[in-house]
């Protein structure tokens, strides 16, 4: 089963879900260590599914940024946009989301 280039750039909904993944993971895993005394290895156990989460939306952001026509990321800025998204992934994909993903909204039908 193969899936295209173009079906991944169609999932750029994945990366705000990714960032409110960890969001409610770092609140959870903070309310559950300080008032719910949890055990260390249940708290990094979930951290599994945002953290996977996380790298889906990483192939997706990088897919995305790599097919997007030149009228609408220039060279330049996909190369910076790469760089930013390797080097703050789950930080960047939020601006990145709002700034490329949102403005170059295909027009419906």
């Amino acid at each position: 089963m193969s899936v295209s280039a173009k079906g991944l750039s169609g999932l750029t909904w994945v990366l705000p879900t990714a960032v409110a993944a960890l969001i409610i993971y770092v609140a959870g895993a903070l309310a559950a260590g300080r008032g719910l005394h949890t055990p260390i290895w249940a708290i990094l156990l979930l951290g599994i599914p945002p953290m996977m989460l996380t790298w889906v939306a990483l192939i997706v952001a990088f897919v995305d940024v790599s097919q997007r026509p030149k009228h609408e990321v220039t060279d330049e800025a996909r190369l910076v946009w790469l760089l930013v998204l390797a080097i703050l992934n789950v930080f960047a994909f939020l601006p990145y989301w709002l700034v490329v993903v949102r403005r170059n909204r295909p027009a419906t039908e």
